[in-house]
């Protein structure tokens, strides 16, 4: 069976992106497939638990096939004329333009399928790579790291990193126009997995300042953990996993509107009853859709099909 190679940014770098595809090495080793990531100097991360097998970037061998971020230029101009099996994983759209470079395509590296982590990017991939062949593997949110709880503290947890200019707005016009709604920000910026799942499962709160993203991964482990979420789902019209019964969603870029979302998210919070037991509820089942057990067997289900149409599937 040939090794799949997933090649990553230096992964202490916190980003989804890398943290996902440790987690699919992970899932395919458990599955008894042959995978590692390759980083550089075979460094491994700091601010997340992994047991995904690394080697070094040097380390990839010819058999192997290689699968790489959508953004990574320098990966793919060094790999474009070898004969390893080219594989891109794309988990954000509107990076793809970094890693294409001067070429118009992927297939033009070398690259065979691209593997989609939303519907939303399968969509954009078929527009822009029409005749490629696709995969659907979605990320996973880890239940027992962010666990479900209505033990809270009447806080907003919030990653400002996409946002930072619209978060001071958005924290100001809060303070403003609703000063009855005055609560402590939890902020989470340069912490690791750990922390961040401890803040999400003691806030009531979750402000998604998501943007320019595929699917809302961090929205999803603030449902997951029992937190009302509010904010920008961080993709137009929506992603995958955004309602009107899971969330209190903004408008892309109207700062006005996220302030009135998240003092309605408040509001529900300290005001209890049914609508807040059912919106809890509805962010939990709609966090449960993308557990682990099914996030496995959709990606499983993605690398049998890339093997078989690479004739390497087992025998």
């Amino acid at each position: 069976m040939a090794r799949i190679v997933y090649l990553s940014w230096p992964p202490r770098e916190i980003s989804g992106g890398i943290k996902v595809a440790f987690r699919n090495v992970e899932l395919l080793v458990e599955a008894g497939f042959q995978a590692a990531v390759a980083t550089p100097e075979a460094q491994r991360p700091d601010w997340f638990e992994t047991t995904a097998p690394v080697i070094a970037v040097d380390a990839v061998a010819a058999g192997d096939v290689l699968v790489f971020p959508e953004n990574n230029l320098k990966f793919l101009n060094a790999f474009a004329s070898r004969g390893q099996p080219k594989v891109v994983f794309c988990q954000n759209p509107y990076l793809v333009h970094q890693g294409l470079g001067p070429r118009l395509s992927y297939a033009d590296y070398g690259v065979s399928h691209i593997l989609c982590a939303s519907h939303t990017v399968m969509q954009f991939c078929a527009r822009r790579f029409p005749g490629m062949k696709l995969g659907y593997a979605p990320f996973f949110i880890d239940e027992k790291r962010f666990a479900f709880t209505t033990r809270k503290t009447l806080q907003v947890a919030v990653v400002p990193r996409k946002r930072m200019t619209e978060f001071g707005a958005i924290a100001d016009l809060l303070r403003g126009r609703h000063p009855d709604l005055a609560v402590p920000w939890a902020y989470l910026h340069g912490v690791t997995e750990q922390q961040v799942a401890e803040a999400m499962g003691r806030s009531a709160v979750f402000l998604s300042l998501a943007r320019l993203e595929a699917h809302g991964m961090t929205a999803l482990e603030a449902m997951a953990s029992g937190c009302i979420v509010a904010g920008f789902a961080g993709v137009y019209g929506g992603t995958d996993s955004t309602t009107a019964k899971n969330g209190f969603w903004a408008q892309e870029d109207d700062v006005f509107g996220c302030v009135e979302q998240l003092a309605n998210a408040l509001r529900l919070v300290k005001g209890g009853g049914e609508g807040y037991r059912l919106m809890l509820e509805e962010g939990r089942r709609t966090a449960h859709e993308y557990r682990r057990e099914e996030g496995k067997r959709l990606l499983l289900a993605a690398w049998e099909k890339v093997l078989r149409d690479l004739s390497l599937a087992p025998t």
